[in-house]
This record gives structure tokens, sequence and C-alpha cells, in this order.
């Protein structure tokens, strides 16, 4: 499998910021805003840049957190460098989990209720481009996630 590398010139705009926090949760989910990058798969690259509409976060979950139920109102690719994210889907009648371990990722339609989870021992880091990000959005991007209620069709031990 092709390792899909990451080369930015990084400008990072928030490190340290709690992405999420939920009941039990001993450590919060930390990252931060990568600004502008270039995003490397194989031979093809896309250069990202906030001016028009790519942004790029990281964040690390520490063992046991979870992001919490929620959306993002734009198209997403998540990748996985390091540890396991599970992820719970709404889609999924009986909402099973999906891995995702060190060199894979996933793209996230905009609207797609779901929640990420590390259900491991080691820390997980990832890395999340948001593509399509309206003008509006680009100088405060936490306006694009939108946290929601547990839906029916997942148990509720899985926040």
């Amino acid at each position: 499998m092709k390792r899909l590398a990451l080369t930015a010139t990084v400008m990072l705009l928030g490190a340290g910021v709690a992405l999420a926090s939920s009941g039990g949760q001993t450590q919060p989910i930390t990252g931060g805003v990568l600004g502008s990058g270039q995003l490397t798969y194989g031979t093809a690259s896309v250069t990202l840049s906030q001016a028009r509409g790519g942004l790029m976060e990281w964040a690390k979950f520490p063992p046991g957190t979870t992001s919490g139920w929620h959306f993002h109102r734009t198209l997403v690719v998540v990748v996985v460098p390091s540890g396991t994210l599970t992820l719970y889907d709404t889609k999924d009648a009986r909402c099973q989990p999906r891995r995702y371990s060190a060199d894979q990722g996933f793209i996230d339609p905009p609207n797609h209720v779901h929640v990420a989870r590390n259900e491991g021992t080691r820390t997980v880091s990832i890395y999340a481009t948001y593509l399509g990000v309206p003008a509006a959005s680009r100088a405060n991007p936490t306006s694009l996630d939108a946290a929601v209620k547990s839906p029916g069709n997942c148990p509720a031990r899985i926040r």
C-alpha cells in the first residue's frame, strides 16, 4: 500500500486546543490547525490553502478518549499516522465499529453523523483535511463541526 505522506509548510494556529470533552475522560483530545501545506499520495499531490477553502488540522486522542457524536459541515479526509482510531457510523444499522490503523484513512462526507474513539492503549494521531471550507469559516474552523445527541441505532455506551 502506498503511504499517504504529509509534507507541509505549516503555520500552527492553535496548538494544545481541547477538541472534545466527554464524561470520564482523564485527558482531553488536543490538536491545532495547520494553515497551508501539501498532501501527497504516490505521484499525486494537492496544495492546501486556507484562502482557497482547504484547512488541515491535527489531533491526538489519548487512550479512552472520544470525539463525541458529531458531524462536519464540509467533506473531511482523515489520515491516521499512528495508533488505531475506531469509528462508529449512524448509517450502519447495527452500529458496528470500523478501525483505522497507522497508514490508513477514510473520507467523511458532509453532514455525516459519527463518533471517533481511541479504544486502544496507545495515543492515536490524526490529520484531518477539510475541503470546500466557506470563506466565513476559514478564520474560525470550530464552526465546521457540530455536536449531536447519540443516535437511536447505537448503544448508549458509545459516545
